[in-house]
């Protein structure tokens, strides 16, 4: 299918405020939390837990709505996602609890549980190429929210209720539900009924796929120094450091930056480019990266630098190994990007848990998080490299791209 199709285009641009828009719902409420407990006379505690819950509805689903995608359709799951996610929206400004609050919230972040069938959809229609980068593009949506979210969401309740948050969330929702309807491809279910054998077979042939385990694996480690930076770098920078909030903000622009920067570099590529270089060159820039931020991590504008480089790397390689990995299962595109987000969910919840526990055990400092990060991409670097070798048993690796 050619990128260049009109329609599929303005779904992939629909499907882009849809996924933006969760991400982005969570992060703009976070500078209101304070106050939002303080409204319904709750614990603090209610704070961080409010973060769990919508994540923990965020996780909850995949593993059932794949089959249930290939069953009735894509297009009417993403619709029914989108639709749910924005009346649990709407419901939210209307608790009158904090009960009621985390409700809404944990139903509402059940909608980023869609977002796998839209990915599945995107692989389907387009070319190995193509598919590396809007998946390229989609992925900068995780690293823009945290980015954006509390900027946008500050700015709002600085003049305005908090509740603003969510109508102007419900806004996009809309936009999105009301886009995808027109533009989103109207495909035939890929099977007839559910069956529930066959379901539980096409899982353990997933599971058991190891170029896929093994690719799942490496794209979870290698996304994990990133996705801590975002989470602990709050302590690090305006508690540890005792920097301001601007000094924080410029940090984070230069860090993640370095992400959408490969995000533009992957759309000027050739159609010809091999995954297998692509996979190579940026985990060579992603090593040369992070070692130079440890090394520079008594210096916070080398170390950010540094740091840059590596997300770089990481967002030259990443869509290329999912897809990659993702391909060698021969089993539904649904089933196997509903596996890949499940895995993603547990290995991010678990290497981030340890960054956690080293990190109150030698300290929650920018150098702990830099040391801790220096065998992590050893580690990265050599499964990037088993991961290419293994290409060469690929009957499609040694085929250009644009062989579609």
């Amino acid at each position: 299918m050619s990128i260049k199709s009109r329609q599929l285009l303005w779904f992939f641009a629909f499907f882009l405020v849809f996924e933006l828009n969760i991400y982005l719902s969570n992060d703009m409420i976070m500078p209101a939390m304070l106050g939002i407990v303080d409204e319904f006379q709750a614990e603090k505690t209610f704070v961080p837990l409010s973060l769990s819950l919508y994540l923990l509805g965020g996780s909850s689903l995949q593993i059932f709505l794949g089959p249930l995608a290939d069953t009735i359709g894509k297009r009417k799951l993403v619709l029914s996602g989108n639709a749910l996610f924005l009346l649990a929206t709407l419901a939210v400004p209307f608790a009158t609890s904090i009960e009621q609050f985390l409700v809404a919230r944990f139903i509402q972040g059940m909608g980023c549980c869609f977002i796998f069938v839209g990915y599945a959809m995107i692989h389907e229609l387009f070319d190995d190429m193509a598919a590396v980068k809007l998946s390229s593009i989609l992925s900068s949506t995780t690293i823009l929210a945290p980015l954006a979210g509390p900027i946008l969401g500050s700015a709002i309740i600085s003049r305005l209720d908090w509740r603003y948050v969510f109508f102007l969330s419900g806004l996009l929702a809309l936009l999105s539900l009301l886009g995808l309807f027109k533009t989103m491809p109207r495909t035939a279910p890929a099977q007839p009924r559910l069956d529930g054998r066959a379901i539980v077979r096409s899982y353990v042939a997933i599971f058991t796929n190891g170029r896929f385990m093994f690719g799942m694996f490496t794209a979870g480690l290698a996304t994990v120094p990133l996705t801590a930076w975002i989470g602990f770098s709050p302590i690090f920078v305006l508690q540890e450091m005792g920097a301001s909030y601007a000094t924080y903000i410029a940090l984070q622009c230069v860090i993640l930056s370095g992400f959408v920067f490969s995000s533009i570099a992957i759309q000027r590529l050739r159609q010809d480019f091999p995954l297998g270089h692509l996979l190579r060159l940026g985990g060579l820039i992603a090593a040369a990266g992070m070692l130079g931020a440890g090394v520079g991590r008594h210096h916070v504008d080398v170390f950010a630098a540094c740091m840059f480089v590596y997300s770089i790397g990481f967002g030259l390689f990443n869509g290329a190994l999912i897809r990659s990995a993702i391909t060698a299962s021969k089993e539904s595109m649904t089933l196997t990007t509903a596996a890949m987000s499940l895995l993603y969910c547990i290995y991010l919840s678990a290497w981030l848990q340890l960054y956690n526990v080293l990190c109150q055990r030698f300290g929650y400092a920018l150098e702990t998080y830099a040391l801790l990060n220096i065998p992590v991409i050893v580690v990265i670097a050599g499964c990037l490299l088993l991961f290419t070798r293994g290409m060469a048993g690929r009957p499609e690796s040694e085929v250009r791209l644009a062989r579609h």
